[in-house]
């Protein structure tokens, strides 16, 4: 079996894997171990989470910097989906051609953002303090595409039309944000493809390379492939018919004095104009899909983007439109203004407010039940932004949490007093009353919210409990069976909480 089919194997299991991971965890409810994810990068130094996800970011990283990027080549589950589409089009006939851009130069948009996530958290919780939880994250995050149109349109995108368009491993190239971050452990890789044997100049190494190296330049030159690109999948060295090329442990291509390598290609397809077009396109689709979509869907945004540009690039090229190069070389500065103002922008837009930052802060606090902290910062949010109605409404929580139910009524008031139909603030009150043993006033506000929404199930429930504290279980039947699905359970929950003896009131 030759290397390329041993590595689908590989990808093919670690999918399977997930899938068995996936339906563990929403179907049996084994949820000791969460997802394995790069990701972990952000819950482990924003907020001091170890998690499988945080632990999964340092094994790869660790094994990158010996290894290199093996993990992109053997063990990332979206290169299987990749190779999958490589295959499918190669037995249709196609062959697509890899195309080399500094539109690439997005890998370092997305990387950079996703570390601001870091900041971010520092700026609402403080320095992390860290701690174990590795069952601590989901599977699936909810950002994460479970929509089929959704799903549908990232196969068709990321994995058919980019490559198509792009050529092989394109989501690698042009969008993954881990790739810039891998290639720099990358760079200090001791384990390489290098050149054993005397090279005959056939080229096969070169023509068989996924992520479009020279490999054969980078041999003549290094006698190793130090190209970052590089993912390990051992192509070139299953190509080659002279044994010229192995994996191995080496230390002469390794020196402090060289220079790091990054992934953005020195030459391009394009012109540079072009290449910025490619790089508006992306970066523009992946803010708006984020906005509508959610922040995973940042990632097939680009890929929208991208395909739409080279789709422009190729009409305006069919066209024969002129485009002469007006711009001299030492102008290209220019275009770097412009793609890092592009960026900054895109970073203000998508950034987390001052506000929100606060809120975020103080729910922290409240999650940990820390309520005399949550409510100091919530209450130095409203004295920032005394009209968020969302900081007073956790405000109004916190105090009832923390048993200071008269702040919460008023908190609770004042906001029915702004919003009169929310139905929600109605039956909030009426849990207020109820814990303060105002069972009377706790009943006419849960009403209240059902005359607004008959089909608030908390109110009912909570009418329930009313009558049964009461001590009168004829009152509370009525409300009851719209919570529970039968009556066995409905009598379970009467039994626990009606005492006999009581006094009966109604």
């Amino acid at each position: 079996m030759n290397i390329n089919k041993k590595r689908f194997l590989v990808l093919s299991l670690i999918n399977i894997l997930i899938v068995v991971h996936v339906v563990l965890w929403y179907k049996f409810g084994y949820q000791r171990i969460g997802s394995f994810s790069l990701n972990g990068v952000v819950s482990l130094f924003g907020i001091g989470l170890l998690n499988s996800a945080a632990a999964f970011f340092i094994f790869v990283s660790i094994m990158t910097v010996f290894f290199g990027r093996l993990f992109c080549g053997w063990g990332c589950h979206f290169a299987f989906f990749q190779d999958c589409a490589l295959k499918i089009l190669n037995k249709l006939g196609i062959h697509p051609h890899i195309i080399h851009s500094k539109a690439n130069i997005i890998q370092y948009v997305f990387l950079l953002k996703t570390l601001t996530a870091i900041c971010e958290f520092w700026l609402i919780y403080g320095i992390p303090h860290f701690h174990i939880g590795f069952g601590d994250s989901p599977v699936m995050t909810a950002d994460l595409p479970r929509n089929p149109i959704i799903i549908a349109s990232f196969i068709i995108f990321d994995a058919f039309l980019f490559i198509y368009l792009l050529g092989s491993r394109a989501f690698c190239r042009y969008v993954c944000p881990w790739a810039p971050m891998l290639a720099i452990f990358d760079n200090m890789s001791f384990w390489r493809i290098r050149k054993i044997n005397a090279c005959k100049g056939c080229m096969s190494c070169t023509k068989t390379c996924t992520m479009g190296i020279q490999v054969h330049q980078e041999i003549a030159q290094h006698n190793a492939v130090v190209n970052p690109n590089c993912i390990r999948c051992l192509a070139c060295k299953n190509a080659c018919q002279n044994n010229t090329l192995s994996y191995r442990w080496g230390l002469h291509t390794i020196s402090i004095t060289r220079r790091i390598k990054w992934l953005i290609p020195q030459h391009s397809n394009y012109s540079w104009y072009y290449d910025f077009f490619l790089i508006s396109c992306g970066l523009i689709l992946a803010y708006y899909t984020q906005k509508w979509l959610g922040s995973f869907q940042t990632f097939l945004g680009a890929a929208w983007g991208l395909c739409f540009g080279i789709f422009m690039i190729n009409i305006l090229a069919k066209r024969y439109v002129p485009l002469s190069e007006t711009v001299q070389q030492k102008r290209k500065l220019l275009t770097v203004g412009l793609i890092t103002l592009s960026s900054f922008a895109w970073f203000w837009a998508t950034s987390t407010s001052s506000e929100t930052r606060i809120l975020l802060r103080g729910n922290r606090f409240f999650d940990l039940r820390e309520y005399d902290n949550a409510i100091a910062t919530y209450r130095q949010a409203l004295n920032e932004f005394p009209s968020n109605q969302e900081i007073r409404a956790a405000l109004a929580l916190a105090y009832k949490q923390a048993g200071d139910y008269n702040r919460a009524m008023a908190e609770y008031k004042y906001l029915i007093s702004c919003n009169p139909f929310n139905a929600a603030l109605y039956n909030n009150l009426g849990t207020v009353y109820y814990r303060n043993e105002q069972y009377d006033l706790a009943i006419e506000e849960y009403r209240k919210a059902i005359q607004l929404d008959d089909h608030l199930v908390a109110a009912y429930g909570n009418l329930g409990l009313v009558f049964l504290k009461k001590g009168n279980v004829q009152e509370a039947i009525p409300f009851l069976r719209k919570v529970f699905k039968n009556e066995e359970d409905m009598l379970k929950y009467i039994m626990m909480l009606y005492k006999p003896g009581r006094e009966q009131t109604g």
